[in-house]
């Protein structure tokens, strides 16, 4: 896995993994923590997104590309979490000047 493909799939990624946590968390009556909804959505989305990209380009699951799998979901989770922190850090501190 290039750098580049790296960087791509890890910005789409969390990208999707954000806003399918911040869906989640809507839906479900539950209360999960987001830490952990963040996580399960990542595990899917880092694992899910990457095997679709090796099948589509025909790419062999190797042993290595599986780790390369596993690690952009754990990549996709902290990127997540830490544009999810923010964000509604941001939204919490403007509700309040207001």
């Amino acid at each position: 896995m290039t750098i580049q493909l790296f960087l791509i799939m890890f910005t789409i990624g969390a990208a999707i993994a954000t806003i399918l946590t911040e869906a989640l968390k809507k839906a479900i009556s539950q209360q999960f923590s987001a830490n952990i909804l963040a996580l399960m959505v990542s595990v899917l989305v880092g694992i899910g997104g990457t095997s679709a990209y090796y099948y589509l380009t025909e790419i062999p699951f190797s042993g290595q590309n599986v780790v390369c799998m596993i690690l952009m979901s754990v990549s996709i989770w902290i990127g997540s979490m830490v544009g999810y922190d923010k964000v509604r850090q941001i939204i919490d501190q403007i509700k309040e000047q207001k």
